[in-house]
């Protein structure tokens, strides 16, 4: 009689366990997913060359104020190396200026640089940004830094703000452009915002609008950064 109870209530409870390992499953598969790098065909993919970012008119009377940039494009011939041309990396910048044309800001590249390095050396450049940045020796402290590479490791994007520094992929989840002129906002003192999606500052999204308050302080922090103190 006692078997029989214990065999009634397993077989009572064999849905709900189906589900709770069919839940594990998932969750061990997408973890695999996610590890294995197949997520970059679903979700990350380049931006395409012909698309053009909007010029979004001044909501600012003020002169134009320029940020220089020096701008490296570390290629390789192994998977994490950049594969951009020189043309396409002035697209990106073009795109990314039009962004911050209604603060009245101009992103203009100073110099740019091809660099060759080897996926070991971006490994490094991955966990220990800054020694890789300091040990690069066209850095110039005098603009924004700006590093192009294949893949960041699930991120679009990154700012080293000590550094004065950007990072930005390849193959992104938004348009490359929006994600460089986000990082570019960092440096400019400029923090993430929640649930406006719209605004350049919020992350994971296409959004390009910026606030009046953000205009203002990324024009202070770009007078501080490269006027004032050169």
């Amino acid at each position: 009689m006692d078997q029989e109870k214990v065999t009634q209530s397993f077989e009572e409870k064999r849905p709900v366990l189906r589900v709770i390992h069919s839940t594990v499953a998932l969750f061990v598969i997408a973890g695999l997913i996610y590890i294995s790098g197949i997520q970059q065909y679903f979700f990350y993919q380049k931006t395409p060359a012909a698309l053009e970012q909007v010029v979004v008119d001044s909501v600012v009377d003020a002169d134009i104020l320029t940020v220089p940039l020096t701008v490296f494009i570390l290629i390789n011939n192994e998977s994490d190396g950049s594969k951009r041309s020189n043309e396409n990396t002035k697209h990106l910048i073009e795109n990314a200026s039009r962004v911050w044309s209604q603060a009245s800001i101009v992103l203009e590249i100073k110099n740019l640089y091809r660099i060759s390095t080897s996926d070991e050396e971006l490994e490094n450049f991955y966990h220990t940004p800054g020694v890789f940045i300091r040990n690069v020796r066209e850095f110039d402290e005098t603009t924004i830094n700006v590093f192009l590479v294949g893949r960041l490791r699930g991120i679009n994007g990154i700012a080293f703000s000590g550094l004065q520094s950007v990072a930005v992929a390849d193959i992104t989840t938004v348009y490359d452009f929006r994600a460089l002129a986000h990082e570019i906002g960092h440096i400019l003192d400029l923090n993430h915002v929640p649930a406006v999606r719209e605004r350049l500052m919020f992350q994971g999204a296409n959004g390009f609008l910026l606030s009046l308050g953000e205009i203002i302080q990324a024009r202070e922090s770009t007078e501080e950064l490269f006027i004032r103190k050169f």
